[in-house]
């Protein structure tokens, strides 16, 4: 068979794919989903894709859910307490959200009606699964989240620090909520008890309202996190509606109470994630190795919506990377995998370290946004553009530059 075997059907794995047919590198696809498992079950994730990450679509020939209808052109961000703060930033380059459930069914078929193949497995696979697939194969590339993958990629200690889960989540989509024009996307601090976010989600239902809830552990918001208490939606969607007046009211303010609740008993998502970035190289027996991109790589909280992002990012390197040639050996994984970490640890650094309360200088910058509309829109460009985003926000001396105008 030969060419490249890639283990899933997420956002990496795909764009990988795809790029590499168009990079005229064979490739097939192993996954226990096809197109009509994708385009069903429970509402995976809330997905943020920011500009380049459309653009790579676009270079790709994907032109799926592209219009105007959930284009975000700015960020109202909020924080509730004493001082609240909130400003509203717009954005130089408009972002996306798309519910996966319509948009990965589109990219598999894109894949599959260009001549790709897909090889539908019983189950998530094993790393003996893998290993047999690999004597098929140049190069088997793992880009799926599931837990077998900690047999090959055991988690790195040295790039993650949290040993287990920051945040308690929540992922829904929702009805009752009036979007804001132009439309935008509602970022809300509660301090001590989490992060609120609404933005508008295109899908199988049309634009619909997504909500993302970050509870703090052990906090108010905690309840709307555990599985099994949206069981009754009506009785969820009042403690839902309850805890946004109290901790996201510029979400409330937009809220019919008589129409607002959970789509339906598919569109949510409750649970958490332990940030992890895990060795990204496996050798096989037979001298092959697996590489991995995606959620097999780095799992990051989705605080700062970059998770799609990166992973698109990647696949998008690695194809570029495999289209070289091989040999495709621990030594082309280990250069791949180091060059992937010079952008993916700008990701994950910050990504973290928005997991703990924000240090005094950027608090500064945060009441300095809510009286300069300069640093507004600085500060809403910022997710847009990770590597040039922790940049500035690690460094102290550089905030204060940006705030004074010098920077």
């Amino acid at each position: 068979m030969g060419g490249v075997g890639i283990v899933g059907t997420g956002i990496s794995g795909l764009i990988l794919a795809l790029r590499l047919q168009r990079l005229g590198v064979d490739a097939t696809i192993y996954s226990e989903s096809g197109v009509d498992e994708l385009g069903g079950g429970r509402l995976p994730n809330t997905v943020g894709f920011f500009e380049r990450t459309v653009a790579r679509g676009r270079e790709l020939g994907a032109k799926h859910f592209t219009g105007d209808g959930c284009e975000m052109q700015r960020i109202d961000f909020s924080i509730t307490g004493a001082p609240a703060m909130r400003f509203t930033g717009h954005t130089t380059r408009p972002f996306r959200a798309v519910d996966f459930r319509a948009l990965l069914p589109a990219l598999l078929t894109d894949f599959l009606t260009r001549g790709g193949r897909l090889e539908h497995t019983r189950a998530a696979p094993t790393a003996a699964e893998m290993e047999t697939w690999s004597d098929r194969h140049e190069l088997m590339v793992v880009a799926t989240g599931r837990e077998s993958v900690a047999e090959l990629f055991p988690r790195d200690p040295a790039r993650s620090p949290y040993d287990r889960p920051q945040r308690r989540l929540c992922a829904a989509l929702c009805t009752g909520i009036t979007p804001v024009e132009p439309s935008g996307f509602n970022f809300s601090v509660s301090p001590g008890v989490g992060e609120i976010y609404q933005m508008p989600m295109e899908g199988r239902y049309g634009v619909v309202a997504g909500l993302l809830i970050e509870a703090i552990p052990g906090g108010p918001l905690t309840p709307l996190t555990e599985r099994g208490t949206a069981d009754d939606l009506p009785a969820y969607n009042a403690t839902l509606l309850r805890l946004l007046r109290e901790h996201a009211p510029p979400v409330a303010r937009r809220i019919d109470p008589g129409a607002f609740g959970i789509l339906g008993p598919d569109d949510i998502l409750q649970g958490a994630v332990i940030p992890t970035v895990r060795h990204p190289v496996a050798e096989f027996g037979n001298g092959r190795i697996a590489l991995a991109v995606g959620d097999a790589w780095i799992t990051n909280d989705p605080i700062t919506g970059q998770g799609a992002n990166l992973g698109s990012h990647c696949a998008w390197i690695v194809a570029e990377e495999i289209a070289k040639g091989g040999p495709y050996d621990a030594a082309f994984g280990r250069r791949v995998s180091e060059e992937l970490w010079t952008y993916a640890r700008y990701v994950t650094e910050w990504t973290n370290a928005f997991l703990q309360p924000p240090p005094d200088y950027l608090l500064a910058l945060l009441a300095a946004a809510s009286a300069e509309q300069r640093l507004a829109d600085t500060f809403s460009d910022f997710f847009s553009d990770p590597v040039h985003a922790w940049t500035i926000l690690s460094d102290p001396a550089r905030v204060q530059a940006l705030i004074g105008g010098t920077g």
